[in-house]
């Protein structure tokens, strides 16, 4: 009895971890997509440099994910979405008509992960 006990309490601590990673990372995706949103509407306005402040913001907010991103997710979604950020932040300082693909590829990367980590069915069985 006392076993059963035991791995019920193990799977509910289990269950717990679980939803609080979906959670952190729907978190951080949504902030990181918020500050893209408030890049691309400065640049389709015409202001450079808060696109380039917004774009710096949600870098950083993917950077301070960094230790859980190293854990928790594929090496190849986070050098995806990082090559996205450099490739965005070059054409956003640069001046370049290629920028709203650049917000594009990063917001696809982004939207994947999530994609990818999102709890299903078809990921427990």
């Amino acid at each position: 009895m006392k076993r059963e006990l035991v791995a019920i309490a193990l799977l509910i601590l289990m269950l717990g971890f679980l939803f609080g990673n979906l959670r952190f990372l729907g978190d951080l995706v949504e902030e990181v997509e918020s500050a893209l949103g408030r890049s691309a509407a400065a640049w389709e306005r015409g202001d450079r440099q808060l696109a380039v402040s917004e774009m710096e913001t949600a870098m950083e907010a993917w950077h301070s994910a960094a230790e859980y991103a190293h854990i928790m997710l594929r090496q190849g979604e986070i050098d995806a979405v990082s090559d996205a950020f450099f490739d965005l932040s070059a054409a956003l300082r640069e001046g370049e008509e290629k920028s709203t693909d650049a917000y594009l590829r990063l917001y696809y990367h982004l939207d994947s992960i999530e994609r990818m980590d999102a709890l299903r069915l078809s990921s427990i069985f």
